[in-house]
């Protein structure tokens, strides 16, 4: 069975009986250790109860595709169902997991998160085809996601917040669901129930997260200002950000001046283009865009968003060293920056 984005939320709180065996897959780690747990809680009172909860690292299925399907049989000692947690990377998973769907698994529950899947693996294709299992995609947040979860947070505690405030918090999260929520519940605390919050206090409250850093990085190198760049990451290093969080938050960044600059070439004036951007950017931030695609053109923004992604595809496989990866990948785009800003500025 394969779930979609939209049903996620629905099947997770309700999961049809005929379900024995979930895949969660994707690369936002945050919402799928958030819907391992939410599954987990639903099979098992005590996650840490060894007489009923079994959990397996992938490679300990990769020497012995046996032992997923004999742990789901096992019969559990404190509770009505077994519960069996596996994480791995998922290819190594792939011969376990297809015996294991063919047990009986009518007093079991298996829970799967693996992290270097896509939608093509061969180990989501299992789940979304088997008729007593699942696959669901755990991948970066979107601006509605967000939102969402800002709503409800702030609905929960009867908060107000600014317009503006919300633009800004829903601009700078969804690269990893715990740290958005985490930031998010950060901002709720400050407020207190029945507060409010404006612009300058999620700005500030936010403005030391290393979630929220990225965006200078990314305006730095759109800039080609090295100096700037180089302090920017020596502080998102410094308060130990995942380089893979600046990767992706970069490539939110040049995919929205991707989408500016595609509006700038169907005849749309570069500011109507920037606020017409969703989600929205702050009037604060608008100009720096504006100014930006006088020299970044659609063409050399797509080759900055694929450097991006080859770069973080080379950390998430561990083939370099990520966060030299990440910085060398970011040089070589603010060093292009400033050649097109300087290409500009002499013709």
């Amino acid at each position: 069975m394969k779930v979609a984005p939209r049903q996620a939320a629905s099947f997770l709180s309700s999961v049809p009986p005929a379900i024995r065996a979930v895949l969660l897959h994707g690369n936002d780690l945050g919402l799928m250790s958030e819907r391992g747990r939410q599954l987990a809680s639903q099979y098992s009172d005590d996650p840490d109860d060894v007489f009923s909860v079994t959990r397996l690292e992938g490679e300990q299925l990769a020497g012995d595709a046996g032992a997923l399907g004999d742990a789901a049989e096992a019969i559990a000692m404190t509770a009505s169902c077994r519960l069996v947690v596996v994480k791995g990377r998922g290819s190594e998973m792939l011969a376990a997991c297809k015996i294991a769907l063919t047990r009986n698994l009518a007093d079991s529950f298996i829970v799967i998160e693996a992290t270097e899947t896509t939608t093509r693996h061969a180990l989501v294709k299992l789940f979304e085809t088997s008729d007593n299992a699942a696959a669901i995609g755990c991948y970066a947040d979107g601006a509605a996601d967000i939102a969402n979860l800002l709503r409800e947070t702030m609905t929960r505690d009867g908060i107000t917040i600014a317009d503006d405030a919300k633009a800004l918090v829903v601009t700078r999260l969804g690269s990893d669901r715990s740290a958005s929520r985490q930031e998010i519940e950060k901002l709720a605390l400050l407020a207190g129930p029945g507060g409010s919050l404006d612009f300058e206090t999620v700005s500030e409250a936010l403005g030391d997260s290393a979630t929220l850093a990225v965006t200078d990085i990314a305006m730095a190198a759109a800039d080609g200002q090295v100096a700037v760049l180089e302090r920017s990451l020596n502080k998102a290093w410094a308060e130990q950000q995942a380089s893979v969080m600046v990767l992706r938050g970069c490539q939110g960044y040049f995919k929205q001046l991707l989408a500016a600059a595609r509006a700038v070439r169907s005849g749309t004036s570069s500011q109507q283009a920037v606020k017409s951007l969703r989600p929205p950017v702050h009037f604060r931030l608008q100009d720096r865009l504006v100014s930006q695609l006088r020299h970044w053109s659609p063409d050399t923004i797509l080759e900055a968003v694929n450097r991006l992604q080859d770069a973080e595809l080379a950390v998430k496989t561990g083939a370099a060293d990520d966060q030299a990866q990440c910085s060398q990948t970011l040089l070589g785009i603010c060093l292009r920056g400033r050649a097109l800003n300087g290409r500009a500025a002499r013709g």
